[in-house]
């Protein structure tokens, strides 16, 4: 499934820079290097970085290790001077900033403040939510941020289907911050960020795949996405997420009938 949207595409072109696109071509280049020779070569620095504002989440989903508090990795806050120092290190060469994984960016204080840093060094930064803590004044205060990206996590458009894979998730909620966001963009008359919500596609919600579309468009979001679910464990599935739709599962019964993971 892919996506394209003029408007965030040329607010990350504008980014680049001839020091971000040397360092690029000198990455592109040790790359191919690298695989000609077998031997590793390494030039230049990384052209996108991925910080975790915190591991901390206030869902439980179940195919989250977040949401199952069953990290087997040190777990806790993003300190600000360990993103400072390395933002200043590399900021030069950097061009996209992403401020999400498994945790819930909005649980850290200090984590709009962190989005203002970079996007004061002209990167592109794009974070991922619930949208649970999108409240009038943190919307407002994410715009003025300049982050470039906002992915709303929505996986249903009723709280019966919704909290089916967002455990102890609040809907209304999630609207509410959606629309927050839109009306301070256009206050504040700002392109960014660019807003979309991403909908896990599972087998709960997939019959709601046309409505999350309308609401979508009601809420005034710039796009509507669909992403396919990682299921640990596929073959039984015993929370009953893998999809029917052929399209938006990652898995396919085998001819011994048993459910396995497509081919790339």
């Amino acid at each position: 499934m892919a996506y394209f949207n003029w408007n965030d595409s040329i607010n990350l072109i504008g980014k680049c820079s001839f020091t971000r696109l040397w360092n690029a071509a000198k990455l592109f280049s040790s790359y191919q290097i690298t695989r000609l020779t077998g031997k590793p070569i390494q030039w230049g620095y990384p052209i996108s970085l991925s910080f975790e504002p915190t591991t901390s989440c206030n869902l439980r989903c179940p195919e989250c290790p977040s949401g199952l508090r069953a990290f087997t990795r040190p777990t806790g806050m993003l300190e600000k001077n360990f993103f400072k120092d390395t933002i200043n290190e590399i900021h030069k060469e950097l061009l996209y900033l992403i401020f999400y994984f498994q945790g819930e960016p909005y649980l850290n204080p200090g984590f709009l403040e962190m989005v203002k840093y970079a996007h004061d060094k002209n990167i592109y930064t794009a974070t991922s939510t619930n949208a649970h803590y999108l409240t009038d004044s943190k919307a407002k205060e994410t715009v003025e941020s300049g982050l470039d990206r906002l992915i709303i996590s929505i996986d249903g458009t009723t709280q019966e289907v919704y909290e089916q894979y967002r455990i102890g998730g609040n809907l209304e909620k999630v609207l509410e911050g959606a629309r927050n966001i839109v009306k301070w963009k256009k206050a504040l008359n700002s392109k960014t960020p660019f807003v979309f919500f991403q909908f896990l596609v599972v087998k709960p919600n997939e019959h709601q795949i046309d409505t999350i579309k309308k609401i979508g468009a009601e809420i005034g979001v710039d796009q509507v996405r669909f992403k396919t679910a990682q299921v640990y464990d596929f073959e039984n599935d015993p929370n009953h997420l893998v999809p029917s739709i052929n399209k938006y599962s990652r898995y396919k019964i085998g001819a011994d009938g048993k459910r396995r993971v497509k081919a790339a």
